[in-house]
């Protein structure tokens, strides 16, 4: 059985498409689960993660860096190109958006409050 690897994904934030480059990476959260010892027992807790979302946006003439600062609870598409597309709601943004002139670059990382499959 063969299958399509992701290898490009289309983000839209409250549906407008954002330009950006290949690489953006999706973490649908959950729950970490740190290992401890007791002598030669392992045991774990639980740690709630929060859905996060990572690309670099090209600084596009539609593009204002002002804007994007101020998302607050938007939704946010990931669609792949292998047919999975995926659902952030509640997304904001996490770091103020930094440009960089000399690639048109923008650093877009968010947070959300949940993310399912679609």
């Amino acid at each position: 059985m063969s299958g399509k690897v992701t290898g490009v994904a289309t983000i839209r934030v409250d549906g407008r498409e954002m330009p950006t480059e290949r690489g953006a990476t999706l973490n649908p959260g959950g729950v970490n689960r740190p290992s401890r010892m007791a002598g030669k027992r392992v045991f774990f807790n639980e740690e709630p993660v929060a859905p996060t979302l990572q690309c670099t946006v090209l600084h596009t003439e539609e593009i204002d860096l002002i804007d994007l600062n101020t998302i607050t609870n938007a939704t946010v598409l990931f669609e792949c190109d292998n047919g999975q597309d995926y659902m952030l709601t509640g997304a904001f943004v996490t770091e103020t958006t930094e440009l960089n002139s000399a690639e048109g670059q923008v650093r877009l990382n968010m947070a959300a409050r949940r993310c399912e499959r679609i």
